[in-house]
C-alpha cells in the first residue's frame, strides 16, 4: 500500500470521534418517512419547510381561535446524540424541541427546549419566568441569552446530549450547559426554586423520541439533522 493511502486512512480514522455514525437527515425538505404525527397535523410547505397546521374551533363565548393539532415524533429513539435544524416562529408563537421523551409522557416522561416569542407571547399572555422562556432548559434553568433573530426569520439550534450533559445553542450561541444530575429531586431546581415536574429531571427518560411541538401557534423547521453518539 502506498504512503498516501495510509496517511488518508490514518486521517480519516482519527477525524472520526468514537461513537460519531455520521449526520443524517431527519428531515431534508422532501419526506417525512422518519415521522409519525396524526392525519393532516404536519405538513411540507411550498418552500419545503416543515410546517404544523390548525384546526379552528369556538370557545363556549362563541369565539373562534386556533387549536393545534398535536405534536410530530421521530419514529426512531436516541439516546447519546448531536440534533441540528433551523426553525421559524410566528409572532406570539410558543412552541418547544423534545428530547429523551416518550410520546404519551412529554412533560413528566422527557425534556424539552423551550422556543418561544419572548415579548409577543408575554405581551398576550402575561411575564413569565426566564425557565418557561425562549431557549430554555424547561422549567429547569433560563437561558443565558436570547441570540434570536427577529420573529418571523430562521435561527438555527444544535443540542448535544451525551450521557447526562445537556448542551444547546441558538444561532452558534450556548444558551445553556447542564447536567440533569444536578436535579436529584422531585418538583425542586438546583437553585431552590420550584418546577412542576412530578419526578425529577436526573430521573426522566435517557433515551426517547425527538418531537417537535405545536401549541397552537404556526411553527416550520428545516434542515433537521442527528449525529448518534452512541
Amino acid at each position: 500500500m502506498k504512503i498516501s493511502s495510509i496517511l488518508l486512512i490514518t486521517f480519516v480514522f482519527m477525524a472520526a470521534p468514537a461513537g460519531d455514525h455520521g449526520a443524517k437527515f431527519l428531515f431534508d425538505g422532501s419526506s417525512l418517512d422518519a415521522w409519525d404525527f396524526g392525519e393532516g397535523a404536519w405538513k411540507i410547505d411550498e418552500e419545503g419547510a416543515l410546517t404544523c397546521n390548525m384546526l379552528e374551533v369556538e370557545d363556549k363565548n362563541g369565539t373562534k381561535k386556533l387549536k393545534g393539532m398535536g405534536y410530530i415524533w421521530t419514529k426512531q429513539q436516541y439516546g447519546d446524540f448531536e440534533l441540528t435544524l433551523s426553525y421559524k416562529l410566528s409572532e406570539g408563537a410558543n412552541s418547544g424541541v423534545f428530547y429523551r421523551t416518550e410520546r404519551d409522557n412529554p412533560v413528566n416522561g422527557g425534556h424539552e427546549i423551550q422556543l418561544m416569542d419572548n415579548e409577543g407571547f408575554q405581551e398576550a399572555h402575561g411575564p413569565k419566568d426566564g425557565k418557561k422562556l425562549h431557549g430554555s432548559f424547561y422549567e429547569g434553568k433560563e437561558a443565558s441569552s436570547n441570540p434570536a433573530n427577529p420573529v418571523g426569520q430562521w435561527d438555527t439550534l444544535k443540542l448535544r446530549a451525551k450521557g447526562p450533559k445537556v448542551t444547546c445553542y441558538i444561532n452558534g450561541v450556548e444558551v445553556f450547559n447542564v447536567d440533569v444530575n444536578d436535579w436529584p429531586e422531585a418538583g425542586k431546581n438546583p437553585d431552590g426554586t420550584a418546577n412542576k415536574f412530578k419526578v425529577a429531571i436526573k430521573d426522566k427518560p435517557m433515551r426517547g423520541s425527538i418531537g417537535l411541538q405545536n401549541h397552537g401557534q404556526y411553527v416550520w423547521f428545516k434542515d433537521i439533522k442527528i449525529t448518534t453518539l452512541e
